[in-house]
């Protein structure tokens, strides 16, 4: 069984090069990428054509976000694109497996990101544009079907919220997501002349457009596909992200900052909102940071990442993260692994056992299992003695 389960992974992480290499091919939206005629060639031949040339940066492509069908038969993953003016981009595309033939969600003139698959693979749901606007739109996997669900608001906040933006209900009648909405300061401090009352008032490195913090507040939202009728799950002035729907689909988890100064106190703690009814409940009340909570596929633990030391502003966000598990209702709460490195996204094994989850060592990123019973961490590639890095990977949720 875990030799099964290894190999699953394996595929998912291999999946980011063959991707790569598909979406440099750029079809026709919703048509199979045309078959190549690259072949590899001797190092002679290579050193003979025109050096790389600074204008060749815009032609490069990085794959992320690699996402595994429940049935193990497509790989959804992202191309960040450099090749016209202004920022990168990014687009969706979905890999067949056996076939090695790619298409591409949305037009080739539109960005497109986050893919994520419904529980029984019938549809994927990602942040893209439709003629009617840009939000979450959901389709088949061929890319045929596309509607726009739910327009998306974000916001320039410096703060890191780099977790699951759509979750799927486990019926696959509702999708999750998150979305900005204005916050009490929003009007004055775009009046003129404009009023700051914000520790943190300036917006992310990243932002060109202002040089102000907009004061929008991350929720979550959730909308029903047959309807498209959109609801706010969560309210006030705090922002939520890192969202995960549970098993029986009874709530939604996520991570929120609810301290009284939260700009000049930066402390993540889980949550989880009930679906239906929106009440909110706290797991973890850390002077620690929470990030990345995940349920495991009986619903009865939760996975996520954390920090050890107590925080105190913004600047301490630099700490490496590592795992911990936890039950349902936030008690016995522990970390998984005794290794002293940075730790990245965990994920559980289907059948619930063990948690997979990445490792920053000596210059690599190497993906570990580690059972929840105990004993010692098992490396699943790049192989010990072997150098490289998993940047984005998957696995498939089906036994």
């Amino acid at each position: 069984m875990h030799d099964h389960r290894s190999a699953a992974t394996k595929l998912a992480v291999v999946a980011a090069l063959a991707a790569a290499y598909a979406s440099a091919r750029l079809p026709l939206h919703g048509q199979p990428a045309p078959p190549s005629s690259a072949s590899f060639q001797p190092a002679s031949a290579l050193s003979a054509r025109a050096t790389f040339q600074s204008s060749d940066l815009y032609r490069l492509k990085s794959v992320g976000d690699v996402q595994m069908s429940p049935d193990g038969r497509r790989i959804a993953y992202s191309v960040q694109n450099n090749d016209r003016p202004g920022r990168p981009y990014s687009q969706v595309w979905i890999l067949d497996v056996a076939t090695g033939k790619a298409v591409r969600l949305g037009s080739d003139q539109e960005a497109a990101s986050g893919p994520r698959w419904s529980r029984d693979g019938a549809q994927i749901a990602y942040f893209g544009r439709e003629e009617s606007g840009a939000g979450v739109v959901v389709s088949r996997p061929d890319g045929s079907g596309a509607v726009l669900l739910a327009p998306v608001s974000g916001t320039n906040h410096p703060l890191p919220s780099d977790g699951e933006r759509l979750a799927w209900s486990p019926d696959g009648r509702q999708v999750a997501f998150i979305s900005a909405t204005p916050g009490p300061e929003t009007e004055n401090a775009n009046g003129d002349p404009m009023v700051i009352t914000r520790y943190l008032y300036k917006p992310t490195a990243s932002e060109g457009l202002t040089r102000f913090n907009d004061n929008r507040r991350l929720h979550v939202f959730v909308v029903d596909i047959a309807s498209r009728q959109v609801r706010q799950l969560t309210r006030g002035d705090y922002y939520e992200h890192s969202i995960e729907w549970s098993p029986e689909g009874g709530e939604i988890l996520f991570v929120s900052n609810r301290e009284p100064d939260p700009d000049r106190v930066f402390n993540y703690d889980v949550f989880a909102a009930h679906a239906a009814s929106g009440d909110v409940r706290r797991l973890t009340d850390t002077p620690n940071a929470e990030y990345r909570p995940i349920w495991s596929p009986n619903g009865k633990m939760v996975a996520y990442l954390g920090t050890r030391r107590s925080l105190t502003s913004s600047e301490t966000t630099m700490e490496d993260t590592h795992v911990w598990v936890m039950d349902g209702i936030g008690g016995s709460r522990r970390e998984l692994v005794s290794i002293d490195n940075r730790q990245g996204q965990p994920q559980w094994s289907p059948a619930g056992d063990s948690v997979y989850f990445t490792v920053q060592e000596r210059g690599n990123v190497r993906l570990y299992r580690m059972a929840t019973a105990g004993g010692a961490p098992t490396v699943v590639a790049p192989a010990p003695g072997e150098r490289g890095s998993v940047g984005s990977w998957s696995r498939r949720s089906r036994r």
